[in-house]
């Protein structure tokens, strides 16, 4: 049965007339009410519309569709036409009577899917659909073989089926990647000065939406793991014993022979295998070679545009083959004559590094490295010994118990702010209290406090430190 056949005849007429704009925003306004409500009754669809029409953006044409509709009628008038003509088109469901008393204003099914389609082709933001449909595969195939899956119940119509509208709604995002690129060199070729050139890559938007999905594709590393992936899992499911599922599900949804069941369902398999093998990759490699083309277009654009769509090269070639034909006086001459008509000026600039300067290394640096040969115990315990003694732990436990017992004087107490911290190594012997507080042979503990305190050193947790009960 034609689908013209089950719908109205004037189905498609509010998109053919002078309001179609309006009339095309007001079923857009009922669908998306009939979401926030379990039924859409005539009442709240009139009231919808009549809000709509208030605050309406569009001029209303007066045209005859069998009740006028124009600026000269009321929202509450233009509001009910509507709704009577949306009914005649089809676009609303016959007259029914509900549970309060009131008409039902549904939206129809078809009505819907049109809608839903017009949006989806024009509206939507297309930015990553590429990659969606990837991964929607890659996961529909993933989910096959999960143990009691819910898509192994029926795989043809819950496995295959969505494979393969993914793998054509695929198909059409590359060539939309296509198009795009002969949209952009129709507009780089249209370019006349340098300031379109701006505006080109600073404004389009389809610019940036092609070459976010485009270098995304390339550069993220996901997606030729994910494609093998799914070319080895579709090699997968048609060994398994899906596959001979799927026939049988064919064979008895479209009452046909077994033979018929399992050609149609190899030519499908056979056309997603022929995709992710080898269409992709030349789709892939068709865009690379595109987008290199408009590179290059793109720069000698510019260079002509800049050079006053001149181009310079080729003048600067006769110019050598002009020079290269005259006799050696007058080459010189015009030689001559052409470096009075170019000024070449260098322009330099004294950088604070030409200022400085070089530190001399000291000759007579102490040599700290142990001369090579075999040392005596003796002589090993010897250099230790000096070593530790002219680098001393300054902030062992004694040393950090002497530096507490100077700032206690006879107090038992002090807090962080009376400790008065002035450099580095007041911080450092502070943080070394700390350490030492649990120790048996350290007379002094640190109790915390909330927050931190600034102080010239450093930026030090608050604490209190006290002398140790005897």
């Amino acid at each position: 049965m034609s689908f013209f056949e089950t719908i109205s005849d004037k189905f498609f007429n509010p998109f053919c007339c002078r309001n179609r704009e309006v009339y095309f925003d007001c079923i857009c306004q009922l669908i998306e009410k009939s979401k926030e409500i379990p039924v859409l009754y005539e009442t709240d669809a009139r009231n919808t519309l009549i809000l709509y029409l208030q605050n309406c953006r569009y001029s209303l044409e007066t045209e005859n569709i069998g009740e006028e509709i124009g600026q000269g009628r009321t929202p509450q008038e233009n509001a009910a036409v509507i709704l009577r003509y949306f009914r005649s088109c089809g676009w609303i469901t016959p007259q029914e009577i509900g549970r309060s008393g009131d008409n039902i204003a549904s939206v129809s099914v078809y009505c819907r899917k049109l809608v839903d389609a017009i949006r989806k082709i024009f509206q939507e933001d297309a930015n990553g659909a590429i990659t969606n449909h990837i991964f929607s595969m890659y996961e529909i195939l993933k989910s096959a073989f999960h143990r009691d899956s819910g898509r192994a119940m029926r795989p043809y119509l819950n496995l295959l089926v969505p494979l393969i509208e993914h793998e054509c709604d695929l198909k059409n995002e590359l060539l939309i990647l296509k198009d795009s690129i002969r949209e952009i060199m129709r507009a780089v070729m249209r370019m006349a000065d340098a300031n379109s050139f701006g505006r080109f890559l600073i404004k389009d938007e389809l610019l940036n939406r092609f070459f976010n999905d485009y270098f995304f594709i390339k550069k993220s590393g996901l997606i030729p793991s994910y494609i093998s992936s799914i070319d080895r899992m579709l090699q997968k499911l048609r060994r398994s014993g899906l596959y001979e599922k799927m026939v049988q599900e064919y064979r008895q949804m479209e009452n046909v022979e077994e033979g018929q069941a399992r050609d149609k369902i190899n030519r499908q398999f056979g056309e997603l295998d022929s995709f992710i093998n080898l269409e992709y990759e030349q789709e892939m490699s068709y865009i690379d070679r595109k987008i290199n083309t408009y590179y290059n277009l793109y720069a000698t654009r510019m260079m002509m545009v800049l050079s006053g769509n001149t181009n310079l090269e080729h003048q600067l070639n006769g110019l050598l083959l002009f020079l290269k034909n005259l006799k050696e006086e007058e080459r010189q001459e015009a030689l001559k004559q052409l470096a009075q008509s170019h000024r070449l000026m260098s322009v330099g600039y004294i950088g604070r590094k030409s200022l400085e300067r070089r530190k001399k290394s000291n000759p007579n640096r102490k040599n700290t490295g142990l001369p090579a040969g075999e040392l005596s115990q003796e002589e090993k315990q010897r250099l230790t010994d000096e070593l530790l003694k002219e680098t001393p732990d300054r902030y062992s436990l004694d040393n950090a118990k002497k530096h507490f017992d100077g700032m206690f004087a006879g107090k038992d107490q002090l807090s962080l702010e009376e400790c008065g911290i002035h450099t580095r190594d007041d911080a450092m012997m502070i943080a070394a209290g700390i350490i030492y507080s649990g120790s048996a042979g350290f007379p002094y503990e640190v109790e915390f406090r909330e927050g931190m305190v600034e102080t010239e050193a450093a930026r030090i947790s608050n604490v209190n430190i006290k002398r140790k009960e005897e």
